[in-house]
C-alpha cells in the first residue's frame, strides 16, 4: 500500500485507558505501537467505548442498527458506488446481514452494493456449493448484484478465512510471473489465481481501483478470549494476507489503476484498540464482528483509507 492507516480510535485509546480501557499491549507477539504513516482527526460519534460503558449492552442492540446513522453533509466519499466482493464477513454474518459496507454507505453518502456470501471461497473448483458455483470469482461473473455497464469508484473484495482451512491449504496455488496479465492464464481453481483473476476481470470490466481487505488478527488455538482460531489458524491466514500483498504490489506497478490492500489483520494500532473486554462483546468469534464492532472498530478505517485514496 502507498499508505498504511493507523486506525482513527487509537487516540481515544490512548486518551481512555485510565477509564477501563486495556492499555496498548502486544498483539500478535509484536509490539502494538502506532506504526502507521498516516492518521485522521477522531470522530467522536464512533469512538471505540471504554469497558464500563459497554457493561450491560448488546453489540447487535437497537442502537447500533443502520437507521440511526447519520449521513454527514459533504462528506468527502460522498456520491461514490463501490462494489463489494467477500464471503460472511463482508456479508455480516453476525449482525444481522450489517456490515461495514452499509454503516460507511450510510455515514459517507455513498452507495455500496454487496455480493457475499457466507461460507464461500476466493478459489472455484468448478464444482456446486460453495468452492464452486458460489465462489467469488463465480459470482463476480454472473453476479445479480453487479453490472458490467455501471460505472463504480472502487471494488474490494474480501481476504477470504475460508479459503484458509486445514483441506483447502493444497488449494492455495501461486502468483504468476510479472507480465502474465491475461483472464485465461490465472488457475482460479487456486486461491492466489482467482486473486489475480478478479483484479484482472474488474481492471478489465469497471478500470477502477481494486483492493482487497483482511479480517483483524487472530492467531493460532481455540481460545476466542486470547484472539484464537482452531480451523482456519491466524498464522495460514497472515501466510494469505502476506501472499495478497504481494499480489497487488505486482499489479499496482503495472500503473493506471490502483491495487492495493487494506489490512486490518496487521495492523497494531487497529487490533490493539479494541480491548480484550471490548473484543469479547463485539465480535462473535475471531473472525466475524457483531454491529458495533463494525461501527465502532471496523467502519472508521475503512472511512479514513478510503478517503485518503478516493476523495
Amino acid at each position: 500500500m502507498k499508505k498504511q492507516i493507523a486506525f482513527l480510535a487509537f487516540a481515544a485509546l490512548a486518551a481512555s485507558c485510565g477509564n477501563g480501557q486495556t492499555p496498548v499491549s502486544s498483539i500478535g507477539g509484536a509490539s502494538a505501537e502506532a506504526t502507521s504513516e498516516f492518521s485522521s482527526g477522531l470522530d467522536p460519534d464512533y469512538a471505540i467505548p471504554s469497558d464500563d460503558e459497554i457493561a450491560g449492552k448488546d453489540a447487535n442492540g437497537a442502537q447500533y442498527e443502520l437507521a440511526n446513522v447519520e449521513t454527514v453533509e459533504d462528506h468527502p466519499l460522498a456520491g461514490k458506488k463501490i462494489y463489494w466482493l467477500g464471503s460472511s464477513v463482508t456479508y455480516g454474518a453476525s449482525s444481522g446481514g450489517v456490515s461495514m459496507a452499509e454503516y460507511l454507505g450510510k455515514k459517507a453518502g455513498l452507495t455500496s452494493v454487496k455480493e457475499a456470501v457466507s461460507g464461500t471461497t476466493l478459489f472455484n473448483d468448478g464444482l456446486t456449493g460453495n468452492t464452486g458455483a458460489n465462489s467469488y470469482v463465480n459470482r463476480l461473473i454472473h453476479s445479480k448484484y453487479f453490472s458490467r455497464d455501471d460505472q463504480i469508484d472502487a471494488f474490494i473484495c474480501q481476504i477470504s478465512t475460508n479459503d484458509c482451512t486445514a483441506d483447502r491449504l493444497s488449494k492455495r496455488g501461486t502468483m504468476t510471473a510479472e507480465g502474465v496479465e491475461d483472464l485465461d492464464q490465472f488457475d482460479v481453481a487456486t486461491t492466489l489465481g482467482a486473486v489475480e483473476y478478479i483484479i484482472e476481470y474488474v481492471l478489465e470490466t469497471y478500470f477502477c481501483p481494486v483492493y482487497f481487505y483482511s479480517g483483524a488478527y487472530f492467531g493460532d488455538g481455540n481460545n476466542k478470549a486470547m484472539r484464537q482460531n482452531g480451523n482456519p489458524k491466524g498464522s495460514d491466514y497472515g501466510i494469505l494476507v502476506s501472499q495478497v500483498k504481494e499480489i497487488a504490489k505486482k499489479w499496482d506497478a503495472i500503473g493506471g489503476v490502483r491495487v492495493g490492500v487494506i489490512d486490518l489483520y496487521n495492523d497494531k494500532a487497529f487490533n490493539a484498540a479494541a480491548s480484550d473486554a471490548y473484543y469479547a462483546w463485539s465480535t462473535s468469534d475471531p473472525i466475524h464482528p457483531k454491529k458495533a464492532g463494525y461501527l465502532q472498530w471496523w467502519m472508521p478505517y475503512f472511512e479514513a483509507y478510503l478517503t485518503e485514496e478516493l476523495a
